[in-house]
Order: C-alpha cells, then sequence, then structure tokens
C-alpha cells in the first residue's frame, strides 16, 4: 500500500457536540453536531435543507458538557468563523468553518 502524505498543518481532535451556526445577524443557518476542531476551524454535520452559505461569515455555538453537580448542564462555547465548505452526504451535509482567530481545542473539554 503506497504512503499518503498528510497535508494538514493541524491534528484534529474528535468531538460530538451540538451546536447551532448563526449568520452575523442572529439567524439560525444550521443546526447539527460537531464532528472534529483544529486550533483553525471546525467540522460539522447535520441535515440538509439549512440556509448555511458558502463564504458566509457565522457564529458557531457549541454546546459543551458541564459534569459538575451543580450549575447548568452546559455551557455554550461561542466562536466566529467563515463558511469554507459545505458537502453533501446523503441525507446530510458536511460543513466546515474556519475560525477568524486560532484558538485552544481544550477550551472545549467538558468541566468537571
Amino acid at each position: 500500500m503506497p504512503h499518503v502524505h498528510e497535508r494538514r498543518r493541524h491534528d484534529r481532535t474528535p468531538l460530538v457536540y451540538p451546536v447551532t451556526v448563526r449568520d452575523r445577524i442572529g439567524r439560525i443557518v444550521f443546526r447539527g453536531r460537531s464532528s472534529d476542531v483544529t486550533p483553525c476551524g471546525i467540522r460539522l454535520i447535520g441535515p440538509c435543507g439549512t440556509g448555511i452559505r458558502l463564504g458566509g461569515q457565522v457564529w458557531v455555538e457549541l454546546w459543551v458538557p458541564n459534569l459538575r453537580r451543580r450549575g447548568p448542564r452546559n455551557r455554550v462555547v461561542k466562536l466566529q468563523g467563515e463558511v469554507r465548505r459545505t458537502m453533501n452526504i446523503g441525507d446530510w451535509k458536511g460543513v466546515v468553518v474556519v475560525f477568524s482567530s486560532n484558538f485552544s481545542p481544550s477550551l472545549l473539554a467538558p468541566v468537571g
């Protein structure tokens, strides 16, 4: 089997959280879940038929679980970015959002 050279700059961290994507004026354009994350972006998966557009500026809201006994069950992490890729996956849609600034994927770890 031939060796395939990895061209990605950053490792992907598998992460599965509920996600809501909003456009610049706050309308929901996509709902689904995260698939994986890097310091530069995130891959999302959700049902087709959403209003997300290639090149659009968006806010990604991730619902990260809170493992503590007290307080809210989830915390919302909001990240700004641009939709760089969309792909149809059967009845689902894959979306790649590149963040406006780098961040640490460890910020998305469940609080506990």
